[in-house]
C-alpha cells in the first residue's frame, strides 16, 4: 500500500508541473473564484417541460456553486430534443428510442442588448427499450431519460462556463 501513495503523489506533482489546476480554484489576481463567478449567473427561461428540467439543474449547479446576492450575468439557454424509434427489423415494431439533446447557450452581461461573451453548444444522446403493450412503462422510462440528458446537458454547461471564468480571470492578468 505505500507504494501506492508514493506512486499517488508521484502522478499528482507531475501534473502541477505541467501546469494543472482545478477549474473551481481562484485564479490569482482575479475577480474571484470560478465557483463564486457561477454563484453570480442567473438562467432565464427554457421554454417546455424539458426546458424547465435543464433550468432547474442548471440553477442547482450554478447556486450551488457559491450564490451571491446580485446577478451580474444570464445564461440563455435554447435546448431542442429529438427522438427516433428504431426496429431490429423492417417487419416489427419499434423496440429502441433513441433521444438527443442539444443546447446553444449563451453568457450575456445583465445589462439587455450587450453581446456574448461566451456561447457554446452541448449535446447528449440517451436513449430507452420499447417493450410491447407496457405504455405505463415507457412513458416512466421516456422521463427518466430526459431527466438524466438534462443533467448530464447542465453538467456541461457549467463546466464551460467554469473554464470561461478561468481562463478570463487569466487572460485579465498577463
Amino acid at each position: 500500500m505505500p507504494w501506492r501513495r508514493l506512486l499517488s503523489a508521484l502522478l499528482l506533482a507531475s501534473l502541477a508541473g505541467c501546469g494543472f489546476a482545478p477549474v473551481y480554484a481562484p485564479v490569482a489576481g482575479g475577480k474571484g473564484s470560478p465557483a463564486a463567478q457561477l454563484g453570480q449567473v442567473y438562467v432565464a427561461v427554457i421554454p417546455d417541460r424539458t426546458g424547465q428540467e435543464l433550468r432547474q439543474d442548471l440553477q442547482v449547479r450554478l447556486e450551488g456553486a457559491g450564490a451571491t446576492g446580485t446577478k451580474q450575468y444570464t445564461l440563455t439557454v435554447s435546448y431542442a430534443l429529438t427522438s427516433e424509434g428504431i426496429g431490429i427489423d423492417p417487419d416489427t415494431d419499434v423496440t429502441f428510442i433513441r433521444l438527443h439533446g442539444g443546447a446553444n447557450w449563451q453568457l450575456l452581461g445583465i445589462t439587455p442588448g450587450t453581446p456574448a461573451l461566451a456561447s457554446g453548444y452541448a449535446s447528449v444522446e440517451d436513449g430507452y427499450s420499447v417493450i410491447v403493450n407496457q405504455y405505463f412503462f415507457e412513458s416512466l422510462e421516456n422521463d427518466e431519460v430526459e431527466r438524466r440528458m438534462a443533467e448530464t446537458l447542465a453538467d456541461q454547461i457549467v463546466v464551460r462556463l467554469a473554464a470561461y471564468f478561468r481562463n478570463r480571470d487569466k487572460v485579465a492578468q498577463k
